[in-house]
């Protein structure tokens, strides 16, 4: 039963049968006939290989299985055989074999015959299970010749589509597609053999294929843009892919490049980076291009100059400025230095990884066109060891600058003044590392995939307050002497972010793994106590929150980090797709951690300065909430705010955040902002709190900041709030206005004295000139209606003097000051 039903499975299969026994030939094909509907009958070979060739003709395909006896006479069994495989060498053939046909085995063996029956054919059952094996091997063999054909047409399309190289394990080329040839020009012969270097530029820096080599070595992918020659000369630019291939024991055969040509997408890149008249890189380019190269000078902790040169004679004319351009092109050295057209009259040079003489030597060569040309020229610059004193780009542009400023006609003047070097704002002061801002700069270059680790140092306050300041800052200098000797790889920096926090950017994805092990194991293992003057043992050691990503991979990382002083873990990982269940535990435990906290009073205020932008002086500050654990560590709010706004107890979270806060207003003269949400406004019992707080301690110094967003559903209860606490001498802000439900028609109704731009519009300005053209709009709008504006998330220089540009009147953010405990701004 279970062979019949077997067989069953098999009747679409295409028979030939042939046999030039009468007797012989009924009794297997009623055989034949139980395996499959279709079988074809031949007695003689000249027929039977015409009927398998006709088949082939009409259906484009053989029979499923040929079965052949060897009664013929003059062997023409076997030469059938042999003519079926030279049309088809995979066809499964059987052969039915009788006494005295032996002699034959050696010839058939070696043709690759599937399977022998003898004859006679004593047992019906056994002949059918034969032919039974013999039909699955025939799908079998069907099954893998379509794999085949469908790898021949996928080779195929790759070999005329796609750009592909392979090579041995010393870089020389064995295959290469012939898209490939076809565009660079070179026929297979030509490449074959030869190592990759036959398309090599002259212009490609050798620090590219350095780190290629060194990347495919250690078994890791490269990606990145090359450019190469064809044949012709002609030059081109191609996005590589280069992976390691392995054998069975995964050792490294070659390599497999995958290109794309990126050759036009260059040109326009080009064309759009060149100054119209010089043909030199323009502004656009000089920024984008100094932050990079400077940021490889501080990896490799190398010696990195920019010199700036005005010309001083006016009017200037378009002759002039080319005379001055040619003139630097033949002065500068091409293999270390770059030339840029930044203004109507000014050129930038940087020179990379040269002492000060030589700098000196090469600024006094410019200003001989003062002599040969009758011009007047300014040489103003810097040339920074970065070994010794790490700037962000801004604040070495700054130097620089202020430099040509300070150089006469005919002068050049490249003072370093170290004093106001180590009191720049993108370098901490005490560990000499570079800071948040630093960090946030970094941030903002980012084109790919990045690592970031924020170390926390655990119970820092509870040591400060044991064992005093002094103890603090022989720890932080222990910990970043630590941290700093770890550090061994380029696209790798150390950051202090503040007096707790460190951090580490690594922005190349080879390195990833290698710093996920050293914090794992030794960055983050029990560390062994050190003794104070009174011999008490102190540890302190890491928690660290790590993140991958390029836009959102800070705030991923403060996020992980808070997870793991909660959960009281080594460290996390911050997972962007997260499943269902494990986001509910998470906010769950987010949930737990801010109602043991308001239990417990844990409650706490810090305090970020908001700046005044015409004067550059603190005239307020915003109270901003945290939570401080049993440990003594600080909780940020975006990892308990969404779940305590979810809680009937959030109106209790704002009145001890409050009563703190109105503590610290009651001792101190400075102008304070509170955060207050829709559903406080919205609450009579709230509303009845804060005329408690306003008539016993006052208003005149109070902003309440009303967070901008869908929830508001009634602008009238917003209205009767500020009317309501402006008679108590309050001000009034909304929060994060833009964000995505702003009304200026509401706005005009509600009597604001501030607008708070929404930080994500802010942190975008440098990338997006639509959000430019939105904010310049908001803060003309607002000016019309005697509203001052405040910029929030401002991180670094160059977003203060943009939105300064833009008219704002007040900026807060990083590169100001971050959120504090009210001690460290000297408030009581």
């Amino acid at each position: 039963m279970n062979l019949l039903q077997d067989v069953r499975e098999y009747t679409d299969l295409r028979i030939l049968y042939v046999e030039n026994r009468l007797s012989v030939r009924n009794k297997i094909h009623s055989l034949l006939q139980n395996l499959s509907l279709h079988v074809t009958v031949s007695d003689n070979v000249k027929e039977a290989l015409s009927l398998y060739k006709t088949y082939y003709s009409k259906h484009s395909k053989y029979y499923d299985i040929v079965v052949l006896s060897l009664d013929f006479t003059n062997s023409q069994g076997i030469e059938l055989a042999k003519e079926i495989k030279k049309q088809h060498e995979n066809q499964v053939i059987a052969l039915i074999t009788q006494k005295g046909s032996s002699h034959f085995f050696p010839e058939a063996i070696g043709l690759g015959i599937d399977k022998y029956i003898s004859e006679p054919l004593k047992n019906t059952d056994d002949t059918l299970l034969a032919l039974l094996e013999l039909a699955k091997k025939s799908l079998l063999v069907q099954e893998l010749e379509n794999k085949a054909f469908l790898l021949l047409q996928k080779e195929k399309m790759i070999d005329e589509n796609i750009f592909l190289t392979v090579s041995d394990i010393h870089g020389n080329i064995t295959n290469i597609s012939q898209a490939y040839l076809d565009f660079t020009g070179y026929t297979k012969e030509e490449i074959l053999g030869k190592n990759h270097s036959i398309f090599k530029n002259h212009d490609i820096h050798r620090e590219t294929i350095k780190n290629l080599w060194e990347t495919v070595s250690a078994n890791n992918t490269w990606e990145g843009d090359l450019k190469n020659t064809k044949s012709t000369g002609e030059e081109y630019w191609v996005h590589a892919v280069i992976t390691p291939l392995h054998d069975k024991s995964k050792n490294i055969i070659g390599y497999t490049s995958l290109l794309k040509d990126i050759t036009y997408q260059k040109r326009l890149e080009y064309f759009s980076t060149l100054d119209p008249i010089t043909s030199l890189y323009n502004k656009q380019y000089f920024h984008n291009y100094l932050k990079t190269e400077y940021k490889h000078a501080i990896w490799k902790e190398e010696l990195f100059a920019l010199l700036l040169i005005k010309i001083d004679d006016e009017p200037i004319e378009d002759e002039t400025i080319l005379q001055v351009s040619h003139f630097l092109q033949e002065l500068r050295n091409p293999q270390n230095s770059e030339l840029f057209r930044i203004a109507h009259n000014e050129f930038a040079l940087t020179v990379h990884n040269k002492e000060d003489e030589y700098i000196n030597d090469t600024a006094k060569n410019i200003l001989e066109l003062n002599t040969l040309k009758s011009l007047h020229l300014s040489v103003g610059g810097i040339n920074l060891d970065t070994s010794k004193f790490y700037l962000n780009c801004d604040d070495l542009y700054s130097i620089a600058d202020e430099n040509l400023h300070k150089a006469q006609k005919n002068t050049v003047m490249l003072d370093v003044n170290e004093y106001a070097i180590k009191n720049l704002k993108s370098l901490d002061r005490f560990t000499k590392l570079p800071n948040h801002t630093a960090l946030h700069e970094d941030l903002s270059l980012l084109k790919k995939e990045a690592m970031l680790i924020i170390l926390h140092v655990n119970q820092l306050n509870v040591l400060k307050d044991l064992y005093g300041n002094a103890v603090v800052q022989d720890i932080i200098r222990q910990k970043t002497r630590e941290l700093h000797n770890i550090v061994h790889d380029e696209e790798v920096t150390l950051y202090n972010l503040n007096l707790q926090e460190f951090a580490f950017l690594i922005t190349n994805k080879n390195l990833f793994e290698k710093y996920l092990l050293l914090m794992q194991h030794s960055l983050l293992l029990p560390t062994e106590a050190e003794e104070n003057e009174s011999n008490e043992s102190i540890v302190a050691d890491f928690t660290a929150g790590i993140a991958y990503g390029i836009d959102t991979v800070l705030a991923h990382a403060n996020i992980a980090l808070q997870e793991a002083l909660i959960s009281q873990k080594k460290y996390k990982i911050y997972k962007n797709r997260q499943s269902l269940k494990d986001e509910k535990a998470q906010k769950i435990q987010r949930l737990k951690v801010y109602k043991t906290a308001l239990y417990n009073g844990d409650i706490i205020p810090y305090f970020q300065p908001i700046i005044e932008a015409k004067s550059g002086k603190t005239v307020k500050y915003e109270a901003l909430a945290r939570i401080q654990t049993s440990s003594g560590e600080i909780i940020s709010p975006y990892y308990f705010l969404d779940a305590a706004k979810e809680d009937k107890t959030f109106e209790f979270f704002t009145r001890q955040m409050m009563q703190k806060v109105f503590n610290v207003y009651a001792k101190n003269n400075i102008q304070i902002s509170i955060n207050l949400s829709y559903e406080n406004l919205n609450s009579a019992s709230m509303l009845d709190y804060i005329k408690n707080r306003l008539e016993k301690y006052g208003g005149e110094r109070i902003t309440f900041e009303i967070l901008e967003s869908e929830d508001i559903d009634d602008y009238a209860v917003v209205e009767a709030f500020i009317l309501f606490v402006k008679k108590y001498g309050c001000q009034v802000a909304i929060d994060d206005f833009s964000s995505g439900y702003s009304n200026f028609t509401n706005i005009l109704r509600l009597h604001l004295d501030y607008i708070k731009l929404d930080g994500s519009l802010i942190t975008q300005l440098n990338k997006d000139e639509n959000i430019n053209n939105m904010v310049r709009g908001i803060i003309q709008y607002a000016k019309q209606a005697d509203i001052r504006t405040v910029a929030e998330f401002v991180s670094t220089e160059e977003l203060a003097l943009l939105v300064k540009e833009f008219g704002v009147d007040f900026l807060q953010g990083y590169y100001y000051g971050e959120p504090q405990a009210p001690k460290y701004y000297g408030l009581t």
